[in-house]
């Protein structure tokens, strides 16, 4: 996690000056063990990056001068919980949290109205078709069904809550703000719901077009808040959804133009192969949103490939959009980032700790791999380029060395990539630094692997990432062991296994 004076050094690249807002609270019944963040998105989206720890002191008071350009939402963390503030320049705030019920309120300050605005409606309200997500009744409904016993019942609190800011005496722009961001947070809960929950590939499609289709993708007002970008995400990925049941129902041909994103399905498919599919999203903001928008969320783009040390996916984007927009205040920025992956690569290009297992396109059985590490304990993980979770766990597997490094432990990484992906997937292991060997696989040269990986686990389920451990014998000790973001709870299982107590 970044300190606040490496965001702010960040920041001041992209901007030159700067009003104040000053944060300021008490936590009740605090005990020393609490820790307090603010999460301030560049554009949208939770990045662990953009998170400041809050200072406390042994009372439980806190206090923090942010520096701002514009108003920005927030998401303060206390015990877990998410609290949105909005923080305007040049004002402030003091809050209460408390211990016990893990509550804000907000007390005073200049920003105190809008803030207490947002404490009622509770912007980011657990929706209730979400309450029981291992067991979803809605998952099973017909699109009448879901029209009658989500969206109307959903769309009508929404309403509520915008009823609220508009009764409420906060000012007109924050009026807009706040019940914009109201607005789409609804769209983009709903569309979790269609495209996580519904198990009928009719009714997710049918759903998606009901959610989406009485809306232009336009924001509310310019400087337009998280919600709308995720929004804006989300109304590209519905026009795919739109495009490709017209491209059925139309009998579009492969060479012909795709609706909405102006080129054909031959040049899509080569585009997402060659440079993955924020290239292609890309394609669709530049075609059907306004160039403010397709210009701050590429720029989000760009930034969470950065953070995934996706070099390859980042310079098609980076190039991309510097040919589109030539004088962006961001182009300074996005160069720097990625020369930085360009040195990380050329810097690994020499490094012996990763290791590729010589023809391992001929290895046809993981335990081809795990008897040359007999003796030792090993860490696998099944993985690939193209999986935003797998990329996610990698940036904790460096905590996790460090833990083992002078344990007689061996990291196994067998990736699943397409062959023509083959020079994407050594460049990207070189990238990360990923220190360990590895094997690459694809879709049907893996099938053995994952047999053998679950052949005594009742999950039979192929999802990326999983993880697995091997005893010293070579023996498979845990299958669908602990991910490295769990941390204490994985280093535990696999002492467990280097000590070859029974897990």
């Amino acid at each position: 996690m970044k300190t606040l004076i490496t965001l702010l050094l960040i920041t001041a690249a992209i901007t030159n000056t700067f009003a104040q807002f000053k944060l300021t609270g008490k936590i009740k019944n605090y005990s020393g063990k609490e820790d307090l963040q603010l999460n301030i998105p560049v554009v949208f989206g939770f990045h662990k990056e953009n998170s400041i720890n809050i200072p406390i002191d042994k009372n439980g008071n806190f206090g923090i001068v942010l520096p701002l350009k514009t108003q920005k939402l927030s998401s303060l963390i206390f015990q877990r919980k998410f609290f949105t503030l909005l923080l305007t320049p040049s004002k402030g705030l003091h809050i209460d949290l408390n211990v016990i019920d893990t509550s804000l309120n907000a007390v005073s300050g200049s920003a105190l109205a809008e803030n207490k605005v947002l404490e009622r409606i509770n912007l980011e309200e657990y929706p209730f078709f979400f309450q029981n997500a291992d067991n979803n009744k809605f998952s099973t409904l017909s699109l009448n069904q879901l029209k009658e016993q989500v969206l109307m019942p959903y769309f009508a609190q929404r309403d509520k809550k915008i009823d609220i800011i508009n009764q409420s005496e906060i000012s007109a722009a924050d009026k807009t703000l706040i019940s914009s961001e109201v607005k789409f947070i609804a769209y983009n809960y709903l569309n979790d719901l269609a495209r996580t929950q519904i198990k009928d590939r009719e009714v997710v499609e049918s759903l998606i077009l009901e959610i989406f289709d009485g809306t232009t993708g336009k924001p509310d007002l310019d400087n337009a808040g998280p919600q709308y970008f995720a929004f804006a995400n989300n109304y590209i990925r519905y026009l795919e959804t739109k495009a490709f049941r017209r491209i059925k129902a139309e009998n579009i041909k492969p060479t012909e133009s795709i609706p909405y994103f102006e080129i054909s399905l031959d040049s899509a498919n080569t585009i997402v192969k060659k440079y993955g599919k924020p290239y292609w999203r890309w394609i669709g903001f530049t075609k059907n949103l306004p160039e403010a928008v397709t210009e701050k969320h590429s720029y989000q783009e760009i930034l969470n490939l950065y953070e995934d040390k996706d070099l390859r996916q980042a310079e098609a984007l980076k190039d991309a959009f510097i040919s589109h927009f030539p004088k962006s205040k961001y182009n300074s920025d996005i160069l720097n980032k990625i020369n930085k992956l360009k040195i990380a690569l050329r810097r690994n290009e020499t490094n012996d700790s990763i290791k590729i297992i010589n023809n391992y396109d001929k290895v046809t059985s993981i335990y081809e791999v795990i008897k040359k590490f007999k003796g030792k304990v090993v860490y696998l993980d099944v993985w690939g380029t193209w999986c935003g979770p797998c990329k996610d766990e990698l940036k904790y597997n460096l905590p996790l060395k460090r833990k083992f490094a002078n344990k007689n432990l061996e990291f196994v990484y067998l990736d699943m990539d397409d062959d023509e992906r083959d020079e994407v997937w050594r460049e990207f292991i070189k990238v990360n630094g990923l220190t360990g060997n590895h094997l690459r696989k694809n879709r049907k040269t893996i099938s053995p692997f994952w047999k053998e990986l679950l052949k005594n686990n009742p999950d039979k389920a192929e999802y990326y990432p999983q993880y697995f451990i091997f005893d010293s014998e070579g023996n498979l000790a845990v299958s669908k062991a602990l991910r490295p973001s769990d941390k204490e709870e994985l280093y535990k299982q696999i002492e467990s296994v280097l000590t070859k107590t029974k897990y």
